[in-house]
């Protein structure tokens, strides 16, 4: 059973390790007001969305300097960005302003294709990979949703393939994941022990999850907060009562809904949440409190969607 413990607290985040055999010895939780705006408000999107997430990322980069990167060479840095979700956790924004450094960017676009006849099974297919900047020695920083681990998983196997094509080794490889599951956190324990070790032995991986270690359902897709597998502080479980009452802590359809079209589709994503608002609400299932929170949820998305539709003025 995982062990979760605070070995951080500042004024702005909390910071829990996880040990579990099964994950790596690097596993984190952190806990930060900023996170939960994001986790606990499905209904965000557009410029509030990535204000939040700007916002998120001074703290991650606050993190990743005390955990990671202290005395780490900047020329040593930089950001695997995975198109298109990857793009939205605003990295390169945290580091400019904490540091005033600005992170030299890889890119690879990867999609994920349903395996037929396997719930919640993937293939991850690269469509564009973009290396140019990856350093020797170097200290790898990805961000993006973590659910199945398919992408992720992908992803870095393409890295090591590009390492191995310049003749690079590999420092240190750290995960950051506002939404990510134990599966997908256990997937990266696996890859890191069946093949990164192999190639670049001294290489440290690390993986940091936002507010808990989601469950992830058979779909492959869909991330819980109260349901078996999540892996969490008791601050985190207090919360999400708090926030969501008894039925959508453990049902609200996903933490963080579709991330790549949450960020680069608000009008999308507006239509797709007021859909399930409306299912949840004529389904008879919530509670006092979730019925509060869902008709909440639903009137905000209602006007951004009124805000799209108007016409581009003067600031």
């Amino acid at each position: 059973m995982a062990q979760v413990t605070q070995v951080e607290k500042t004024a702005s985040y909390r910071l829990y390790s996880v040990s579990d055999a099964s994950m790596l010895q690097d596993t984190y939780v952190l806990c930060a007001n900023s996170c939960r705006d994001v986790l606990y408000s499905p209904q965000m999107a557009g410029k509030k969305l990535q204000d939040a997430m700007e916002k998120n990322s001074e703290i991650f980069a606050q993190v990743l300097h005390k955990k990671i990167l202290s005395g780490v060479p900047r020329s040593s840095i930089c950001e695997l960005v995975f198109l298109s979700g990857g793009l939205y956790y605003a990295l390169n924004y945290g580091f400019k302003k904490e540091f005033g450094f600005a992170l030299p960017q890889c890119f690879i676009g990867i999609q994920r294709q349903r395996v037929e006849g396997k719930e919640g099974s993937f293939r991850a297919v690269s469509g564009y990979e973009n290396f140019e900047s990856l350093p020797d020695n170097a200290n790898v920083i990805i961000g993006d949703t973590v659910a199945s681990g398919a992408t992720l998983v992908k992803g870095i196997q393409l890295l090591l393939d590009a390492a191995e094509n310049k003749g690079y080794s590999i420092a240190s490889i750290t995960v950051l994941s506002l939404a990510g599951s134990s599966e997908g956190a256990r997937k990266l324990a696996v890859l890191a022990k069946k093949h990164i070790a192999s190639q670049h032995p001294q290489c440290r991986v690390s993986f940091f999850g936002c507010e808990m270690l989601f469950h992830v359902m058979p779909d492959g897709t869909d991330l819980r907060f109260l349901m078996p597998a999540s892996i969490m502080p008791d601050e985190s479980r207090l919360e999400a009562v708090k926030r969501y009452g008894d039925y959508l802590s453990k049902n609200m359809k996903c933490a963080v809904f579709d991330w790549g079209t949450r960020c680069k589709n608000p009008s999308a994503h507006c239509g797709e949440f007021l859909e399930y608002c409306n299912h949840e609400l004529s389904s008879g299932n919530l509670d006092e409190k979730g019925k509060a929170v869902m008709l909440h949820m639903k009137k905000e998305t209602e006007a951004l969607l009124e805000e799209m539709k108007q016409p581009l003025g003067k600031k």
